[in-house]
């Protein structure tokens, strides 16, 4: 196995982790790029576990205006249906209030919802974004009022030091997260909150498939780094898919991490993707004898992977799930639908291809529609 220098703290010692994979990989844009190899590791020294390769190397010509095209708006299913910006913002003022007024950045605006949704609530404050991405142009739209920056962060020169920083879904992004942490450090005021929303990887171990998260974070871990960084968490939202800190500067502490805690959640992660991707080949295999039509449930990388996993990369016609926002698109050679439409697509048995947390009531939501449900074997 070659060596190569963990992002984080440089060591050179890594464990590799399920898939060794090369081919048509998928990002979490639901698009697909050719010739993408998962290169997925675990750091010896400091627990980083991270992907090698997938877009590393070479993010500056994929997170572009031209090449990043940004999904549909997600949404977040709770006691109420939210976009999962919404929520996000709810979650944030919870953990720690925000102040009548000051200037609020953006950190990867997407397309902009986030602040549109900030400036309904607190019309007081300056806003502005950095989206090097696809969603820039439409960002610049939806929130006129906001200096856009369409340009990677280490390239921006802020006016006016930050009040407020928000950092949703980009860190994973990043070839170097702790130097992306010591810019938000250096441009934030004095007194200012940082608020952070992250995949947890803990609980999404489909993202060992997916091409542009190049690194997995998990809480513990990203407490650590931000403490490195000159960030003190102050307040957390944790246990569920996606997890939320509210920080403030600090003095940087040495980077005190778990590697064997990480390892651990890395193998473990292993484990439920293997099984995921033979759940899907159940799925396939019944459907088969039967007679009848195989699905997967849920957008996460591993259902839109499995099928290349298992050498059948046009097995799959049909991606089921809930958030209507998706239904129609096409990722890769299947179309998403909602479940009401799987009668009549001649669906028979779907597999699902979603995060742990949410096995049990999604098999207990597709009880009602006459499916065989596969879920992974663990």
């Amino acid at each position: 196995m070659q060596k190569v220098s963990c992002p984080v703290c440089g060591g050179v010692e890594s464990i590799r982790l399920y898939p060794e994979y090369s081919g048509t990989c998928v990002t979490s844009q639901l698009d697909f790029l050719a010739h993408c190899t998962l290169d997925n590791r675990c750091c010896d020294s400091c627990g980083f576990i991270f992907n090698a390769a997938g877009v590393r190397g070479r993010t500056n010509l994929v997170y572009t205006q031209q090449n990043w095209k940004p999904k549909p708006q997600v949404l977040s299913f709770g006691n109420s249906i939210k976009s999962q910006q919404e929520r996000a913002l709810d979650v944030f003022e919870e953990m720690l209030p925000m102040p009548g007024s000051g200037r609020i950045l953006d950190f990867g605006a997407g397309r902009g919802f986030f602040l549109e949704y900030f400036s309904r609530r607190h019309p007081g404050w300056e806003m502005f974004a950095i989206e090097p991405g696809g969603g820039q142009m439409e960002h610049a739209q939806r929130i006129p009022g906001a200096l856009s920056y369409g340009v990677p962060y280490y390239k921006v020169e802020l006016p006016h030091k930050m009040d407020c920083i928000v950092v949703m879904s980009v860190l994973e992004h990043l070839e170097d997260p702790l130097a992306a942490l010591r810019w938000i450090v250096r441009n934030l005021a004095d007194n200012g909150i940082v608020y952070m929303q992250h995949p947890d990887f803990e609980h999404l171990p489909g993202d060992l498939f997916c091409a542009d998260h190049i690194g997995k974070l998990t809480p513990s871990y990203l407490e650590a780094l931000c403490a490195h960084a000159g960030l003190k968490v102050v307040a957390g939202n944790t246990g569920r898919v996606m997890f939320n800190f509210a920080c403030k500067a600090a003095v940087p502490s040495p980077l005190c991490t778990d590697a064997r805690q990480a390892l651990d959640i890395a193998h473990k992660a292993e484990h439920i993707a293997q099984a995921s991707v033979a759940c899907v080949r159940e799925a396939l295999e019944t459907a088969s004898r039967q007679g009848g039509t195989a699905a997967v449930f849920g957008t996460s990388p591993v259902g839109s992977m499995a099928p290349y996993m298992l050498g059948c990369p046009d097995a799959i016609h049909w991606i089921v799930d809930e958030n209507q926002n998706v239904w129609g698109r096409q990722i890769g050679n299947a179309t998403v639908i909602g479940p009401e439409r799987m009668a009549e697509c001649g669906i028979t048995d779907v597999a699902l291809a979603i995060s742990p947390t949410y096995w049990e009531v999604v098999s207990q939501k597709l009880a009602a529609y006459n499916v065989r449900v596969h879920r992974p074997q663990t």
